[in-house]
């Protein structure tokens, strides 16, 4: 495999990679996301690794995530599942204009989520491939499951085979910013002060209890304005209470037995914390980093462009 180029270009941030001999040599992160640019894709995209292009021969790049998305750099239509590397690559767009045509955007996938209703993803794709190499070439023991906090979070269901069959999408991240940032309970927490991890442990417990989610989003206030809790604990308890909903909705539906191991797949805090609520509740649960996922992915759908790359 030649050097190659990995880009991961999301809503928010730009992340690059300078990939040799199936190691990362540079990289590249930038809050420079789609909300963040004005247009000039290919303008942004050389800013960043314009000085890894200098060589004579192009260096091949494979761009991922929201940059094949309608507001992103060129539009490319959702794979839909099951897919592998193999079909993602057959249908990657290649930029003639850009690296000596040497660039290729890879499309996101499209599914039934665990509702019947129609789902979509651009990005965790590439993570998932490269999630599930890793686990095969480091002989951990399989996940049932794949996990990947963010704002828009993503649950992968584990197959035997390389395929992706189906996956669901929960706005866990979407809600707790909005929540905490802009309603009633804003007034209850204190955004800036130190985490507190009693407090998480019993957002989780109660996200279980009667009267569902939306009844339980109400203590963040209630247990604050009795005493039970200080303006501390307003955060880190709305985030258990979220996460906790998140996980009993998609785990007790998706795997049976609290015995399943779920993968989780990022390189954050709240990658550790996802980890943490999901052995709390019962399950058992794993980390793989998001940089090596997305890398080993890419190298994944490289394999099936060689002949171009």
């Amino acid at each position: 495999m030649p050097p190659l180029i990995v880009v991961d270009w999301g809503t928010t941030n730009f992340r690059a990679y300078l990939v040799e001999h199936g190691v990362c040599q540079d990289d590249v992160q930038a809050p420079d996301g789609l909300l963040n640019i004005q247009g000039d894709y290919a303008k942004a995209l050389n800013a960043h690794i314009g000085h890894w292009l200098q060589g004579q021969t192009p260096t091949p790049i494979l761009l991922s995530g929201m940059v094949s998305s309608p507001n992103g750099w060129i539009e490319v239509a959702h794979v839909e599942c099951p897919a592998n590397a193999e079909k993602l690559a057959r249908s990657a767009y290649q930029i003639e204009d850009f690296n000596q045509g040497k660039t290729w955007i890879i499309p996101g996938l499209s599914a039934t989520g665990m509702s019947g209703q129609f789902d979509v993803m651009r990005g965790e794709e590439i993570q998932y491939f490269g999630a599930k190499r890793i686990v095969e070439a480091e002989n951990l023991a399989p996940a049932d499951a794949f996990c990947f906090p963010g704002t828009h979070n993503k649950w992968i269901n584990a197959t035997d085979s390389f395929e992706l069959e189906q996956f669901s999408t929960s706005m866990t991240g979407e809600l707790f910013a909005l929540l905490s940032g802009h309603s009633l309970l804003s007034k209850s927490m204190n955004t800036q002060g130190p985490w507190q991890e009693n407090a998480f442990l019993q957002g989780l417990n109660n996200s279980g209890s009667k009267g569902g989610i939306m009844h339980q989003l109400f203590t963040v206030r209630s247990l604050q304005l009795s005493g039970a809790h200080t303006i501390d604990d307003g955060e880190a308890y709305l985030s258990g209470l979220l996460i906790g909903s998140e996980i009993r909705s998609i785990l007790q539906s998706e795997v049976a037995e609290k015995a399943a191991n779920i993968a989780v797949v990022g390189s954050d805090e709240l990658t550790r914390r996802y980890k943490s609520a999901i052995e709390h509740l019962g399950y058992s649960a794993f980390i793989i980093d998001a940089q090596a996922a997305t890398i080993s992915g890419a190298l994944e759908v490289a394999k099936h462009l060689n002949h171009q790359v």
